[in-house]
């Protein structure tokens, strides 16, 4: 009866462990990405994706300040050097793709910012609060290749992307949402937790963004992606 009991319990513990999506450090992965299905438990529709695990090193590079006026924005930069042999896999003679450049995850948007200002935010504060939150040496977990095939104002647009998962930054959000209700700001028009973080790895006629109704998060993974040294 006993060894029946521990028989149950460890099938339990083991159709458990099956169900959680298990974190490789070693790899910088979750088990889901080297797998069948999604976070959101669809398929891939392509294969393993390689990068190299020194794009995780966003500490050694330079924190950079995007000030114009109302549309100023707030990033985390990332060595270009290390997600543009990913922007090289994904283009093609068939689809050509363009990119910036430079990689960032988007942590306040321009549009977000504009709202801020209402309450008297400067970008000086904004950029304050990421640098006193080390926002350079945030950590970074790579969760997907993402992809958008979508048509916006009559135009067929592609976009890729990396998306990621980056705890720090919603904390320097949450930080940014404290200072603008302190300064009189209305919660209705800003929510620190509405938040896709990504990096934009390349698109064909231009980027596509939420208020054009297009959300880059788990939804758009595309392929999986394997963290290599």
């Amino acid at each position: 009866m006993l060894k029946l009991l521990l028989f149950i319990v460890t099938a339990i513990c083991g159709l458990t462990a099956a169900s959680q999506p298990n974190y490789d450090k070693r790899n910088e992965v979750f088990s889901y990405q080297t797998h069948f299905k999604t976070p959101l438990g669809v398929n891939w529709q392509g294969p393993v994706i390689n990068i190299s695990k020194k794009v995780l090193s966003a500490d050694k590079v330079p924190f950079i300040e995007h000030s114009a006026g109302n549309s100023s924005w707030l990033g985390m930069n990332f060595d270009y050097r290390y997600v543009k042999p990913v922007f090289e896999i994904l283009n093609s003679t068939k689809v050509p793709l363009i990119n910036r450049g430079e990689s960032h995850v988007t942590v306040i948007s321009p549009p977000e910012f504009t709202v801020l200002a209402t309450a008297g935010i400067t970008i000086e504060q904004v950029n304050k609060i990421a640098r006193d939150l080390k926002i350079q040496s945030s950590k970074v977990v790579i969760v997907c290749l993402g992809k958008e095939d979508v048509v916006v104002a009559d135009l067929n647009k592609i976009v890729y992307q990396i998306i990621v998962k980056i705890p720090n930054l919603v904390k320097i959000r949450q930080k940014i949402f404290q200072l603008y209700i302190q300064q009189g700001g209305n919660s209705a028009f800003f929510d620190p937790r509405a938040f896709w973080p990504h990096i934009t790895v390349g698109f064909t006629s231009g980027d596509v963004f939420l208020d054009q109704g297009v959300y880059k998060g788990y939804n758009v993974c595309y392929r999986p992606i394997s963290v290599k040294k």
